[in-house]
């Protein structure tokens, strides 16, 4: 509690320096319970008093003359061009009678801008937040799509070397044919005249069977291509299902760490409002 007149005029002789003093950008305004006995603006706050100027009915000094208490109150930029908290002190005589106050008011025009930076800072990690969200589940469902893929090359070249039976099959039967086809060609032959007709089937025989055992063999060299596409993709989709599940894990990660921030801006925002 602040009390005996020589205090009151100590603020009068302090109110000049006291914005050097501390390490904030304040005013200070002394008064008795009629009118302003000291006045000093801050550097970037300046509410308008005068020396001799009369106490205005509304405010916090009058209000502290009226109920001899300590008032705290915190004025918007539409007042004066730069918000402020003001903090008013009565000053009491030995009687407990009110015989002065000093007001002190700091800006807070540096707290609400500190204050506008943290929001947007939480705002830019919100975002960020939602879209390193949107890539882990894009990573995830690229990873799962790779899984499908991999099994599917894996069935497919199962079906692939099914064809292997298929193939040597046909290459039997083309050798047996050919061989038909030969034999047919020595009975036409020792049916002299009579086997002519014989012969051109015989011949068309072994034909037949020397495309078939062409294709046969070009059809294996496709498929052998087939196989080896298939083991490519099977290794690129497999390196791609790890990639996307290390992105996944890295991306919730970097999301996990920008949770942690945007709760720290908010103990600063917490903080700030505290200033």
């Amino acid at each position: 509690m602040l009390v005996g007149n020589d205090l009151l005029e100590a603020f009068v002789k302090i109110a000049p320096h006291l914005n050097k003093m501390v390490n904030a950008d304040v005013f200070i305004d002394v008064a008795d319970t009629e009118k302003i006995l000291a006045y000093e603006p801050a550097d970037t706050l300046d509410i308008g008093e005068k020396v001799g100027d009369l106490i205005s009915q509304g405010g916090a000094m009058r209000q502290v003359i009226n109920t001899g208490r300590r008032v705290e109150k915190e004025v918007s930029a539409q007042v004066h061009g730069v918000p402020y908290k003001a903090v008013a002190e009565p000053v009491f005589d030995e009687d407990g009678r009110v015989i002065g106050i000093v007001n002190i008011g700091t800006s807070l025009a540096n707290q609400l801008r500190f204050q506008e930076i943290v929001q947007l800072f939480g705002t830019a990690f919100e975002e960020v937040n939602n879209s390193i969200q949107e890539i882990a589940r894009g990573s995830q469902n690229l990873a799962v799509v790779g899984e499908k893929l991999s099994q599917i090359t894996y069935q497919t070249k199962e079906d692939v070397n099914k064809t292997d039976d298929i193939i040597q099959m046909i290459r039997h039967i083309a050798t047996q044919t050919k061989m038909l086809g030969l034999n047919a060609a020595i009975e036409a032959a020792r049916a002299g005249e009579h086997g002519r007709g014989f012969a051109v089937v015989a011949e068309e025989i072994r034909r037949l069977s020397e495309e078939s055992n062409n294709s046969a063999k070009q059809v294996a060299n496709i498929l052998s291509k087939i196989v080896t596409s298939i083991d490519n993709v099977n290794n690129e989709s497999q390196e791609t299902s790890a990639v996307s599940e290390e992105q996944a894990a890295s991306t919730e990660e970097i999301a996990a760490t920008i949770q942690d921030m945007m709760l720290q801006l908010e103990q600063l925002d917490k903080f700030a409002k505290l200033l």
